[in-house]
């Protein structure tokens, strides 16, 4: 069993998200967001037993404390990393600094890619709840203020009462309003923000 992992991404040029967790094995995850990502700051969320148990089976089936690290010579410049660090029950200690720019040489142990390094990072970020804190899902609704034909908006947020908030109208009830969810943003917009707005 694990006391904790550790995942955090550097930035670079381009808009990849920068930010810094840890996991602990009670549950609790820590989040500092620094740059592209949803949630920037300090926030704790905390992850079920069974999330923690998954987390457990892919430290197992990637083999991580025996991961070796096989850099090639063809570095993409100006790249993130991706460090991982993992203090096992006993105090054992693991990290891999994971360049993005690097690609695969050749490598005897198939495990032991950097693909597979990859994928096992974004299983880590999705089974410890950290996607939605670098991207959340956005969706469009529609409101239409019932009194006022020419009140309407179009909002981007993660729920319509966050949506319902922004309006800007605390002033009247939500009942005023005929409210239609249109579906998922399509754009790649971290943040929630108004679409159209009449009035």
């Amino acid at each position: 069993m694990f006391k904790e992992i550790s995942i955090s991404r550097t930035s670079c040029k381009g808009s990849s998200p920068v930010y810094q967790s840890t996991i602990h094995s009670d549950g609790k995850v820590y989040w500092n967001g620094e740059k592209n990502v949803s949630f920037l700051g300090e926030h704790v969320i905390r992850i079920s037993s069974q999330r923690l148990k998954k987390l457990e089976d892919l430290l197992i089936s990637f083999d991580y404390k025996n991961f070796t690290y096989h850099s090639s010579r063809e570095i993409i410049p100006d790249s993130p990393t991706c460090v991982t660090r993992v203090v096992f029950k006993h105090g054992e200690t693991k990290t891999v600094v994971h360049d993005m720019g690097d690609v695969d040489g050749v490598i005897e142990n198939k495990n032991h890619t950097l693909k597979k390094l990859g994928q096992f990072e974004r299983d880590l970020e999705r089974i410890a709840g950290l996607k939605s804190l670098i991207k959340q899902t956005l969706y469009l609704y529609h409101f239409k203020n019932r009194h006022a034909e020419n009140q309407e908006y179009v909002i981007s947020s993660p729920s319509q009462e966050k949506a319902f908030q922004m309006m800007d109208a605390s002033h009247l009830q939500c009942k005023n309003w005929q409210i239609e969810k249109l579906g998922r943003d399509s754009t790649d917009q971290l943040y929630p923000y108004i679409v159209m707005r009449k009035d």
